[in-house]
C-alpha cells in the first residue's frame, strides 16, 4: 500500500537501499516516492500473505539478525521505561507511555498530528491488549482532528481517547459541540505547550527573533472555559497521580477534557535526554 508515515522507518529504508524492497499493492499505482522498490506485486495484500505464509513455517528458525534485533529492541525498551519512570515532570512523551497502562481493552486511541503521533510511535509500548490506533491527517495536520475523533465516538461502542496538541484543539474547537449535541463518550487529552511544539525541534528554533511569532505562535490560552461552554468535564493536571486519576474517571462515560500544561523548550530537552539514554543502551548491547 502507501508508504508508511513513520519518518524513522522511511529513513531506515532509505539507508538500506541495497536490500530488496517488495511493494505489495492491489492498485495499479507505483507508490514509491523514494524509488526504493525492487519488485511490485499487484495483488491483494491479504491474498499475498495467505499464499506466502505456508512457506514461512517450513524449517523456520531465528537467524543472528533476528536475534540481534530482538535483543536491541528489548534493551532499548527497558532503557526507555527506566527513563520515563524516573521523569516526574509532565513530559509529553510520558503521556503516551502512561496511557498504555490506563486504556481499557477494546478502546480507540486517536492521536493528533505533529508531536502526538510521533510520541505515540516512540513511547507507546507494544501490547497484547485490543487497542485500535487512529489518526486523521487533514489538509494541514491541525484541521478537523476533534471532529474526526468524535465522529469515531459517534459510530463506535469502543471508548475513544484523543491525544491532541493545543493549536490543533483550538483550530477545531467548535467540533466539541458534537459531544453535547449527540451525547457522546470520549476522553480528550490536550497537551498545552502554548504553541506549535514540533517546530522547536527544527533548525528555525535557533532564530528567536522570528521563531516565536511565525513558528511557535504562542496563544496564551487554557481550555477550562471552552470545556464549560460545551458542557464537558474538565481537569487541569500537573502531576502523574492526578493524570492517572483523571483519565480513569473519564472512562466511565460522557466527554471529558484533560489539560496537560507543558513548556516547549523543556519538552525538547526531555526528548533529547530520553533519546540519548536509549541510544547509549543500544551502543552498549551491539
Amino acid at each position: 500500500g502507501a508508504l508508511p508515515v513513520s519518518k524513522p522507518l522511511t529513513q531506515y529504508l532509505e539507508k538500506h537501499r541495497q536490500a530488496r524492497h517488495i511493494l505489495v499493492d492491489e492498485s495499479h499505482d507505483w507508490r514509491d516516492p523514494f524509488r526504493l522498490t525492487s519488485q511490485q506485486f499487484q495483488v491483494s495484500p491479504a491474498l499475498f500473505c495467505e499464499s506466502l505464509s505456508p512457506a514461512l513455517h517450513v524449517g523456520r528458525s531465528d537467524g543472528e539478525w533476528s536475534r540481534r534485533w530482538r535483543r536491541i529492541a528489548g534493551s532499548s525498551r527497558a532503557a526507555l521505561d527506566v527513563a520515563l519512570d524516573g521523569c516526574g515532570e509532565m513530559f509529553e512523551g510520558k503521556v503516551l507511555s502512561r496511557l498504555a497502562a490506563l486504556l481499557p481493552d477494546d478502546s480507540v486511541l486517536f492521536v493528533g498530528n505533529s508531536m502526538p503521533i510521533r510520541d505515540m510511535d516512540s513511547f507507546f509500548p507494544s501490547t497484547h491488549r485490543s487497542i485500535q490506533f487512529m489518526a486523521n491527517r487533514g489538509a494541514s495536520g491541525i484541521d478537523g482532528v476533534v471532529s474526526s475523533a468524535l465522529g469515531v465516538a459517534a459510530v463506535s461502542k469502543q471508548r475513544v481517547v484523543l491525544v491532541i496538541g493545543d493549536i490543533s484543539l483550538y483550530h477545531d474547537m467548535n467540533g466539541l459541540l458534537a459531544a453535547k449535541a449527540h451525547g457522546l463518550n470520549a476522553t480528550i487529552i490536550v497537551l498545552n505547550n502554548n504553541g506549535g511544539g514540533i517546530f522547536s525541534f527544527l533548525p528555525q528554533a535557533d532564530y528567536q527573533d522570528i521563531f516565536e511569532p511565525y513558528f511557535g505562535t504562542p496563544h496564551g490560552l487554557t481550555f477550562g472555559a471552552a470545556a464549560e461552554m460545551y458542557g464537558l468535564d474538565y481537569s487541569l493536571v500537573d502531576d502523574w497521580e492526578t493524570f492517572d486519576r483523571s483519565v480513569g474517571e473519564s472512562l466511565s462515560g460522557g466527554v471529558a477534557l484533560i489539560e496537560v500544561p507543558g513548556d516547549r523548550e523543556r519538552n525538547v530537552a526531555l526528548h533529547r535526554e530520553v533519546w540519548e539514554t536509549v541510544s547509549a543502551e543500544i551502543r552498549s548491547v551491539r
